[in-house]
């Protein structure tokens, strides 16, 4: 049997509960990472089962919605959810530290900020604290946007009195698209050692994409129970 997480979900749906859809238009950088099992098994819910070999991504966004600026991260992990792989978020970085539409779950204080530099993209996440994690991008060059593939996301819904895992899949109007091969993704000084920044920290880079565009997420919904028999 495939293993599954071990992450109890009680008490992660935010509140209040924004089921979106969340659509951004701007940019936004996708980084893909092996990481270590065990600790993949300690963030991911009950209910999903892990990939061989366990990889996480960080999702940072910077555009605007409904008119306004936002900016955003959100650290995930990948894993299969009724079948299909899903992107399952661990936690997002927003400007107060409110959870996001669709991307509902467990959110802390921060910022975000994409930067140019030698040639590559350098992303930073960063906390009242200082730098959470920082993932830097070499070389990207350019891609057709349909070689991209965009996983769902899934998420923590309130349920009759408790917390459900919710899927919110994704739609991406993409203009531009670029790839970079080697791409890093590392703890900052204020990623302890119990935070998931610092626990799913990449051991091997799998790929990394920076798209402009339209990116689409949601509405997240709690799926209805498979009927046996």
């Amino acid at each position: 049997m495939p293993d599954r997480g071990l992450r109890a979900i009680d008490g992660l749906a935010p509140m209040p509960f924004e089921a979106g859809p969340l659509e951004i238009a701007g940019r936004w950088v996708q980084v893909t990472f092996e990481v270590d099992r065990d600790a993949a098994m300690r963030w991911m819910p009950t209910d999903v089962t892990r990939p061989i070999p366990c990889y996480g991504r960080l999702l940072a966004v910077e555009g605007t919605s409904g008119g306004r600026p936002l900016r955003f991260a959100a650290l995930a992990l990948g894993g299969r959810f009724r079948m299909m792989p899903r992107n399952v978020l661990v936690e997002a970085v927003t400007a107060d530290g409110s959870a996001l539409p669709a991307l509902a779950g467990p959110a802390r204080a921060g910022d975000v900020r994409m930067d140019a530099e030698s040639g590559g993209l350098v992303i930073a996440v960063t906390t009242a604290e200082g730098v959470l994690a920082e993932a830097r991008l070499p070389a990207p060059y350019a891609i057709e946007p349909a070689m991209l593939r965009w996983d769902g996301w899934v998420v923590y819904a309130p349920n009759n009195g408790g917390t459900a895992l919710a899927e919110a899949l994704v739609e991406v109007r993409a203009t531009a698209a670029r790839l970079s091969k080697g791409a890093t993704f590392a703890p900052g000084p204020s990623a302890d050692r119990s935070s998931p920044w610092r626990q799913l920290r990449s051991l091997l880079p799998i790929s990394a994409c920076a798209v402009e565009g339209v990116l689409r997420v949601g509405p997240a919904a709690v799926p209805a129970p498979v009927l046996i028999g």
